[in-house]
């Protein structure tokens, strides 16, 4: 086992999300199996309204959430299943201890290593077309963490924390 750099940070984190796991009160959970095709991410609008109206989230901590997750669903059905209609993609939803929101979104492909992808501020790929996806979601989620060679990717949302 790496306990060094990004393999002790991904070690740490499931620890933790292992210990909150273990005293979790959890008041929502919601279940999505989505196709392969873009199409799919209309029903993770309807999911993301439905939470919105039930939890009552703020307009700006709604809007990062969208952006992320149509990013992740996105990500997973064109990189992961490369749109492979034998695929699916799983979406799950849980609402842990009133504060977080907290998003697993599975794919069925061959997974990658995110640690691998170019940091798109780069000199050299500041003018590419695309490569931006998972930079953005770092930015507006207040954690992801990528785990079974990087085909699923959990992301938390604590909507407390007010937005930067």
């Amino acid at each position: 086992m790496n306990l060094t750099g990004s393999g002790f940070r991904i070690y740490l984190a499931q620890i933790l999300n292992m210990l909150i796991g273990f005293f979790d009160i959890q008041t929502l959970t919601k279940k999505l199996v989505l196709e392969s095709s873009f199409s799919s991410i209309d029903a993770v609008e309807k999911m993301l309204t439905e939470i919105r109206d039930q939890y009552d989230i703020e307009e700006e901590k709604q809007t990062a959430i969208w952006v992320v997750l149509n990013e992740a669903v996105a990500n997973a059905i064109r990189h992961g299943n490369k749109f492979d209609p034998s695929k699916k993609v799983l979406l799950k939803a849980k609402f842990i201890k009133n504060r977080y929101l907290r998003f697993k979104v599975k794919d069925e492909g061959e997974g990658f290593d995110p640690a691998l992808v170019p940091d798109p501020t780069s000199a050299e790929r500041v003018a590419e077309p695309d490569g931006r996806g998972i930079f953005l979601m770092k930015k507006l989620a207040d954690s992801i963490l990528y785990s079974d060679f990087g085909k699923t990717l959990e992301i938390t949302f604590d909507l407390q924390k007010n937005a930067d």
